[in-house]
């Protein structure tokens, strides 16, 4: 996929832009030549994120800083979109927090956390920007949304460790493929991105720390490689892009072979 300018004139929408997969992805979609708009709790990492990209690529940037658990500022959110662009082509639900422990250990202020920013955070800015996406005048596709769900939400992965965030994932796993039957009709594709283990600030950027904590929960990857950020991004430009026109509902999983391997290495 070498066309550097698929997304010209085209906005792609990143939800948890300021860092981590969200910040890969809204640069790699900067360098396919789509225009932006960075969302995250946090102003100055979304600002960040946009110097970067202004440093080496002429695109239009948008920092919308924004709870997207609170569906007023995603409401405001759409009106600022909307004021600047003309359409949001590509919208990634990147956002995310992990937590909790065992489901029923959870305390309830983590488990209301972990669920309003995983899954009720992705329906919020989803439900405010689907009905503008549908009316938009490409073809074949009117508009792309993806979701960046986790290993931890399948049925291999769910893991009692993390009890509440499998259950989130599991949730915008449903989602993508509710969405996609929802949307189909008006030429909007819905997938989601399946992440193992990677890393991210959510295991610290510290590959050792990700090497004990693998050992230490006995799980093999085939590939013996961790994750990068740049293959989230990889995989969601081919998901933007016209080779993935007639992709919809499907949950990719991104994992070095991980959850193939439960019980089997």
């Amino acid at each position: 996929m070498k066309n550097f300018g698929l997304l010209k004139e085209k906005v792609t929408l990143v939800t948890g832009a300021g860092s981590g997969f969200g910040r890969e992805m809204a640069i790699a979609f900067a360098s396919y030549g789509s225009n932006l708009v960075l969302n995250d709790i946090n102003l100055e990492s979304i600002e960040k994120t946009r110097d970067l990209i202004l440093k080496s690529y002429e695109v239009d940037v948008l920092t919308v800083n924004a709870d997207i658990t609170d569906e007023k500022q995603v409401f405001e959110m759409n009106k600022k979109v909307f004021n600047k662009f003309d359409n949001v082509f590509v919208l990634v639900n990147n956002a995310g927090v992990r937590g909790g422990t065992s489901s029923l250990k959870t305390k309830t202020k983590d488990y209301d956390r972990v669920m309003e920013v995983n899954v009720k955070g992705a329906w919020n800015v989803t439900r405010n920007f689907f009905k503008k996406m549908k009316k938009q005048k490409f073809t074949p596709v009117a508009g792309k949304i993806i979701n960046i769900t986790s290993c931890a939400g399948t049925e291999c992965g769910l893991n009692p460790f993390i009890g509440i965030y499998s259950v989130s994932k599991a949730a915008l796993i449903a989602f993508t493929k509710l969405w996609a039957l929802e949307l189909g009709p008006s030429n909007i594709t819905v997938n989601a991105i399946c992440p193992g283990i990677f890393l991210t600030p959510m295991y610290n950027n510290d590959e050792n720390f990700i090497r004990e904590w693998i050992k230490l929960r006995n799980i093999k990857l085939p590939l013996d490689k961790i994750g990068e950020s740049k293959q989230v991004a990889d995989v969601a430009l081919f998901l933007a892009s016209p080779a993935a026109d007639y992709i919809t509902g499907q949950n990719i999983i991104l994992d070095g072979g991980m959850t193939i391997s439960i019980n089997k290495l």
